[in-house]
């Protein structure tokens, strides 16, 4: 059976590869590799062509995502596809990196995020103290026996208050410190 202008082009292509040239002076010293040597072809694992550096990669994923008959599927396709007759180190990232490159595939992206809802402003307050905010400032150095400070926020007046209490205060401790606030 005849030679390929694409094995042609990969053999010629490899035998300028740093990487498979080791390979190849591995093999011809007689350590064990996953690689062989066959009509001037590594084969990898015996089964893959191995496609050295530079364009034919491009070559390869190009011809596997943007061909007639490939219609611009994922890099999980594309890895797929070319693992079942050739490897190189790195083809899955090299795969995903030229899906998220190609100017189509981006364009026709299908968005799976539900889209967010109108905004709805807050209802306009008709004076102070309708609607407050509480927080509380923790872990700070002890003053006067004090370690936390809460804060009480009108939202109408933008009015705060600042109620020194402490860490082991409860709930009923902060019902009592909101409830003696100065109110209109």
């Amino acid at each position: 059976m005849g030679e390929t202008k694409l094995q042609r082009e990969v053999k010629l292509a490899s035998r300028r590869d740093a990487f498979a040239k080791e390979v190849r002076q591995n093999i011809q010293n007689g350590a064990k590799s996953h690689f062989d040597l066959q009509n001037g072809l590594l084969w990898y694992k015996q089964r893959r062509i191995y496609v050295p550096k530079r364009r034919l990669r491009d070559v390869f994923l190009k011809e596997c995502h943007d061909g007639l008959l490939a219609g611009h599927g994922g890099a999980k396709r594309i890895t797929t596809f070319l693992k079942k007759s050739y490897y190189w180190p790195n083809l899955k990232e090299d795969a995903e990196e030229y899906v998220k490159t190609c100017l189509t595939c981006q364009q026709n992206r299908v968005v799976n995020k539900k889209q967010a809802g109108l905004l709805r402003p807050l209802p306009i307050l008709k004076g102070s103290w309708e609607s407050v905010s509480m927080d509380f400032m923790v872990s700070l150095p002890p003053s006067r026996g004090f370690d936390v400070i809460m804060v009480v926020v009108d939202r109408f007046s933008n009015m705060a208050h600042f109620i020194p209490t402490k860490e082991s205060a409860m709930a009923q401790e902060t019902g009592r410190l909101f409830d003696a606030l100065p109110t209109p």
